[in-house]
């Protein structure tokens, strides 16, 4: 049972280390920060939460992962190989794909409270 509790405390140390070591994490908390407040402000249905918390979750999970995949193959290799750019412009492509299409479903929902 220790070992299971130990693991949460990896979790939040990965977590911590994320939020203090990578800028594009910080600012995507604090566009999460705003959208939420815009949340509380326009006063969304809880099933607008629910995807716009979905998001929110996506896009910063999976900032740590692309963040552990460069720092993975940083580990691997300091030279210059495509290969390693290869893997690092995929884990970022994916950020920005979800990203995107985060805003897409942040306009969806939230067009209807500022017209």
């Amino acid at each position: 049972m220790k070992y299971f509790f130990r693991s949460f405390v990896y979790a939040v140390n990965g977590i911590w280390s994320g939020v203090t070591d990578q800028l594009n994490l910080k600012v995507q908390i604090g566009v999460a920060i705003v959208v939420i407040g815009a949340g509380f402000y326009y006063a969304i249905t809880p099933m607008e939460w629910c995807v716009i918390l979905l998001c929110i979750g996506l896009v910063l999970g999976l900032e740590m992962m692309n963040s552990a995949i460069e720092s993975l193959v940083d580990l691997v290799t300091l030279e210059r190989n495509p290969l390693a750019g290869k893997i690092k412009d995929i884990a970022a492509g994916a950020v920005l794909l979800v990203s995107l299409i985060s805003v897409v479903i942040g306009v969806l929902v939230f067009r209807k409270y500022v017209e």
